[in-house]
């Protein structure tokens, strides 16, 4: 049987953003079992940075539900911006404010998509700090790590009104708005040490602004996603120094 895959969303993001690209998981010529987690705007918009652990507390009953259910012995997980950062810590064998979650024993990759690994967002901030200090980079040899950017979108203090939001998110985030990437977060902003790191060109942020290009899009999920069931996790892929694979949605 193959390994359900879990989804775990963006910051203030709702489960029914994701409903399509469960769907194109789960039809040929991919046909997965798809879990995505019940976290909803109201409870991200309540999150107070450290304190992450109702987010963390969902996705590991998600995890466990579909384990349960499918009787596999792992999942892949897939999390989507601040969803990536999330999955990071979910992994982590050392307690999170008193929890324990130690997800690394039953996920056998993780793929994250326009999540800022590197981000100086305050709202975040300890949280973010938190993870790249215990598990820096693809921290667990036996997970597949792969990190998802987009690039395509220049801030420009004045310009479209892509650009504009794009230079604001990038200042406020990452202390400079005159950078390139999917219109929230800088390419450089993804970069994963020690994972397969990809770029997309023109791949765009999220799915309420950007429905057909976004990672999500029935379009782009063939250009990074591909599980080996053969060996549990994604296939082989060169491990960069650098984020120089790209691709064009």
């Amino acid at each position: 049987m193959r390994r359900p895959i879990v989804i775990i969303g963006g910051w203030l993001s709702s489960p029914s953003d994701y409903v399509r690209m469960a769907h194109t998981l789960a039809a040929p010529p991919y046909n997965n079992i798809v879990y995505i987690t019940d976290i909803g705007r109201t409870m991200w918009a309540s999150l107070r940075d450290p304190d992450f652990n109702p987010v963390l507390d969902v996705l590991s009953r998600t995890v466990e539900l579909a384990l349960n259910e499918t009787q596999s012995d792992r999942v892949h997980l897939i999390g989507h911006s601040a969803g990536g950062r999330v999955a990071r810590a979910f992994l982590g064998h050392i307690p999170y404010n008193g929890v324990l979650y130690d997800g690394q024993r039953v996920v056998a990759s993780l793929t994250t998509l326009g999540t800022a690994h590197t981000s100086y967002e305050i709202w975040v901030k300890g949280f973010a700090s938190v993870v790249n200090q215990r598990y820096p980079g693809a921290y667990y040899r036996h997970i597949s790590y792969r990190s998802v950017a987009g690039h395509g979108v220049e801030g420009r203090r004045i310009a479209n009104p892509e650009q504009m939001i794009a230079f604001k998110s990038y200042e406020a985030g990452y202390g400079d708005g005159h950078q390139n990437g999917d219109g929230v977060v800088p390419t450089t902003g993804c970069y994963l040490d020690g994972a397969d790191n990809l770029v997309l060109e023109g791949a765009r942020h999220a799915p309420y602004n950007a429905p057909f290009t976004w990672y999500g899009a029935h379009k782009v999920i063939p250009l990074w996603f591909g599980f080996d069931e053969a060996q549990g996790a994604n296939a082989p892929a060169e491990r960069l120094t650098q984020p120089e694979i790209s691709r064009q949605v």
